[in-house]
Protein backbone atom coordinates (compact mmCIF):
# COMPACT_ATOMS: atom_id res chain seq x y z
CA UNK A 1 0.00 0.00 0.00
CA UNK A 2 2.79 2.20 0.48
CA UNK A 3 4.21 1.85 -2.34
CA UNK A 4 1.05 2.86 -4.25
CA UNK A 5 0.61 5.76 -2.03
CA UNK A 6 4.27 7.17 -3.09
CA UNK A 7 3.83 6.52 -7.08
CA UNK A 8 0.58 8.43 -6.92
CA UNK A 9 2.64 11.14 -4.77
CA UNK A 10 5.00 10.91 -7.76
CA UNK A 11 2.24 11.44 -10.56
CA UNK A 12 1.38 13.97 -8.79
CA UNK A 13 4.13 15.92 -8.73
CA UNK A 14 5.65 15.27 -11.82
CA UNK A 15 2.33 16.21 -13.44
CA UNK A 16 2.44 19.84 -11.49
CA UNK A 17 5.85 20.58 -12.69
CA UNK A 18 5.98 19.08 -16.22
CA UNK A 19 4.25 21.99 -18.48
CA UNK A 20 1.48 21.41 -19.93
CA UNK A 21 0.87 23.23 -22.81
CA UNK A 22 4.63 23.04 -24.78
CA UNK A 23 4.06 25.31 -27.82
CA UNK A 24 7.85 25.42 -29.67
CA UNK A 25 6.74 25.88 -33.31
CA UNK A 26 8.28 27.53 -36.01
CA UNK A 27 6.73 30.76 -38.20
CA UNK A 28 6.82 28.29 -41.53
CA UNK A 29 4.54 25.24 -39.29
CA UNK A 30 2.39 28.20 -38.33
CA UNK A 31 2.68 31.62 -39.26
CA UNK A 32 -0.15 33.33 -37.25
CA UNK A 33 1.13 31.76 -33.77
CA UNK A 34 2.66 34.80 -31.79
CA UNK A 35 5.05 32.89 -30.52
CA UNK A 36 6.68 31.03 -32.92
CA UNK A 37 10.53 30.83 -33.75
CA UNK A 38 11.45 32.28 -36.93
CA UNK A 39 14.47 30.70 -38.15
CA UNK A 40 15.57 33.14 -40.29
CA UNK A 41 16.34 35.13 -37.66
CA UNK A 42 17.79 32.60 -35.34
CA UNK A 43 18.89 29.52 -37.42
CA UNK A 44 20.90 27.99 -34.33
CA UNK A 45 17.73 27.67 -32.65
CA UNK A 46 17.20 24.12 -31.37
CA UNK A 47 13.70 23.81 -33.19
CA UNK A 48 15.28 24.95 -36.45
CA UNK A 49 18.22 22.50 -36.41
CA UNK A 50 15.73 19.68 -35.03
CA UNK A 51 13.42 20.33 -37.68
CA UNK A 52 15.79 20.94 -40.61
CA UNK A 53 17.73 17.08 -39.95
CA UNK A 54 14.31 15.37 -39.27
CA UNK A 55 12.90 16.36 -42.35
CA UNK A 56 13.57 12.57 -43.89
CA UNK A 57 10.46 10.68 -43.47
CA UNK A 58 11.02 7.36 -42.15
CA UNK A 59 9.18 4.17 -43.84
CA UNK A 60 8.01 1.87 -40.76
CA UNK A 61 5.76 -1.44 -41.35
CA UNK A 62 2.60 -1.09 -39.19
CA UNK A 63 1.63 -3.54 -37.57
CA UNK A 64 -1.88 -4.73 -38.08
CA UNK A 65 -4.78 -6.35 -35.93
CA UNK A 66 -4.01 -9.66 -37.60
CA UNK A 67 -0.34 -9.81 -36.37
CA UNK A 68 -1.45 -8.62 -32.87
CA UNK A 69 -4.09 -10.98 -32.60
CA UNK A 70 -1.79 -14.20 -33.15
CA UNK A 71 1.26 -12.81 -31.38
CA UNK A 72 -1.94 -12.73 -28.22
CA UNK A 73 -2.89 -15.71 -29.14
CA UNK A 74 0.46 -17.22 -29.27
CA UNK A 75 1.43 -15.72 -26.16
CA UNK A 76 -1.53 -16.97 -24.20
CA UNK A 77 -1.64 -20.46 -26.08
CA UNK A 78 2.23 -21.27 -24.87
CA UNK A 79 1.01 -19.69 -21.21
CA UNK A 80 -1.60 -22.18 -20.79
CA UNK A 81 0.65 -24.79 -22.19
CA UNK A 82 3.07 -24.32 -19.62
CA UNK A 83 0.84 -24.07 -16.97
CA UNK A 84 -0.51 -27.46 -18.11
CA UNK A 85 2.99 -29.33 -18.25
CA UNK A 86 3.70 -27.84 -15.06
CA UNK A 87 -0.04 -28.91 -13.03
CA UNK A 88 1.01 -32.32 -15.07
CA UNK A 89 4.50 -32.18 -13.68
CA UNK A 90 3.13 -31.91 -10.35
CA UNK A 91 0.40 -34.56 -10.77
CA UNK A 92 3.17 -36.98 -11.56
CA UNK A 93 4.88 -35.79 -8.07
CA UNK A 94 2.04 -36.69 -5.93
CA UNK A 95 1.06 -39.72 -7.66
CA UNK A 96 4.19 -41.40 -9.29
CA UNK A 97 1.68 -44.61 -10.21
Amino acid sequence: MRCVKFLFALVAILAIWLPSDVTAVTCNVAPLDPSCINCELNPLHVECTVTSTTAIPVTTIPTTKTSRRRRAQKFLSNFFNRIKERLQQIKKKMNPF
